[in-house]
């Protein structure tokens, strides 16, 4: 019997990284006009940020059903592994409440551990890799449950969003709400802690905000991995991702795209950085 990891499609990992590291990824959802898509499945991201900024109505995000997780609880257990699904904080979503609900209707619940992270987009996707590194060689999952939320507080991520009104308008803004009477040219830089959005600081420009970002997460290190994303601007991530390089080695870092769920809080023009710290 091994221990397998289960994450949500906020954790924004690359699905060749989810693959390689035997992650499963349940995907939430994005309703835009008429249409629903699984988040990361259904719609492709320069579709979706097209539609993002088109379409008259904000899009409307919504988690995983219980049916979801079960289907796949139930194949990982028929194969004989323990499970431990790592979500997205149960303040910014109910795809932890999903997730206990699947469990709790499972063949055997006793094998299923649900560990809310407090987290969501890079931080989230680093600790789903934290956990699948420590299923590795494991066969109890419940140690492995432990672990990862002992590992938690490891995770720090920041994201620089060009508007605070797509927040405002999907009601996840938080704590940033002390934000929104700035100067609309000001950048807003954010974190997740403690599982709500926190306002960090404002920089005048974008490129002051970016370089702003690099250094918060220079200064957390000694750090074992790195997490670079972006909605539609590559060119700030890899720059950024390049800024980094030298704090850890080439193959714990990771780049990827915000999907549609967390784009569609985040809004066109943001970039994220999250750090493991040792």
């Amino acid at each position: 019997m091994s221990v397998r990891i289960v994450t949500d499609s906020c954790s924004d990992l690359p699905p060749d990284t989810a693959l390689a590291c035997d992650i499963a990824v349940v995907p939430l959802y994005v309703n835009a006009g008429t249409e629903t898509y699984r988040d990361g499945v259904d719609i492709s991201a320069d579709r979706f940020y097209e539609l993002l900024q088109t379409l008259p109505d904000l899009p409307t995000t919504s988690q995983p059903s219980a049916a979801d997780f079960a289907e796949v609880y139930e194949r990982l257990l028929d194969e004989g592994h323990e499970v431990v699904s790592v979500h997205i904080s149960s303040s910014l979503s109910g795809t932890c409440n999903s997730a206990n609900q699947a469990r709790d209707m499972s063949k055997d619940p006793s094998r299923i551990a649900v560990v809310d992270s407090l987290l969501a987009g890079g931080a989230l996707g680093l600790l789903a890799l934290e956990a699948a590194s420590l299923a590795e060689g494991s066969d109890d999952h419940r140690e492995v449950a432990n672990q990862v939320e002992e590992r938690v507080e490891r995770q720090t991520g920041y994201v620089m969003v060009d508007t605070l009104k797509y927040l405002a308008k999907g009601g996840r803004i938080g704590k940033a709400q002390a934000f929104m009477g700035g100067a609309l040219q000001l950048k807003p830089i954010l974190s997740v802690r403690d599982g709500a959005i926190h306002p960090v600081e404002r920089a005048r420009t974008r490129r002051k905000a970016v370089g702003r970002i690099e250094s918060l997460a220079r200064s957390l290190a000694p750090i074992s991995r790195l997490h670079v994303s972006y909605t539609t601007d590559p060119d700030d991530a890899r720059a950024l991702r390049g800024a980094l390089a030298d704090l850890v080695a080439p193959e714990n870092i990771v780049e990827s795209r915000f999907g549609p769920v967390i784009g569609t809080h985040l809004g066109p023009g943001a970039i994220g950085v999250a750090v493991t710290r040792e």
